[in-house]
C-alpha cells in the first residue's frame, strides 16, 4: 500500500438544485491488476469522524464503497445496474436504491482519476443524480 492525497469531489443534482462538496485526505492506495483499493479515515469534516472508509475499483465497471466505525455504510455502482445498499445512521439504517449510470478509471500504478455517476433513491423515493470524482496522487 502506497502512502497518497485522496481528492473526493462529489456533486448532487435534483433539479436546478446542486450541491458539490469536496474532500481532500491523506490515505493508502494499492494498484491491482484489475482496478484499486483506497483506505482513508474520515474526519468531522465529513460527518463520519471515527470510521473509516475502504473503496474498491474493479475494472472501471464497479464501484464498492464500505464504510465502517461509528457509522456503517455501504455503496455498491455498477454500470446498468441497480443495487440496494445499507446506509448507517445514528437514526437508524436506511435501504438505498443505486442505479449505475458509469464507472469509470484511468488508474494506473502511480495513482489517477476515478469517475463514478448515478440515481439514488431512499425508500423508492428519488434522492437525486450523483456523480463522484476521485484524485490519486502519490506521496513522495
Amino acid at each position: 500500500m502506497n502512502n497518497a492525497v485522496i481528492t473526493i469531489t462529489s456533486v448532487r443534482k435534483d433539479g436546478d438544485d446542486v450541491d458539490t462538496t469536496q474532500i481532500v485526505t491523506e490515505g493508502g492506495y494499492t494498484y491491482l491488476c484489475n482496478g484499486c483499493e483506497l483506505t482513508y479515515t474520515e474526519t468531522d469534516a465529513t460527518g463520519f469522524e471515527g470510521s473509516s472508509t475502504v473503496v474498491r475499483i474493479e475494472n472501471g465497471q464497479r464501484l464498492e464503497m464500505q464504510r465502517s466505525g461509528t457509522a456503517n455504510t455501504e455503496l455498491l455502482v455498477e454500470t446498468g445496474k441497480k443495487n440496494y445498499c445499507m446506509y448507517g445512521t445514528p437514526f437508524g439504517d436506511l435501504t438505498i436504491g443505486v442505479l449505475g449510470k458509469s464507472v469509470s478509471a484511468d488508474i494506473d500504478e502511480n495513482g489517477g482519476k476515478i469517475s463514478v455517476e448515478y440515481v439514488m433513491d431512499m425508500n423508492s423515493c428519488f434522492a437525486g443524480d450523483f456523480s463522484l470524482d476521485i484524485d490519486v496522487k502519490l506521496c513522495s
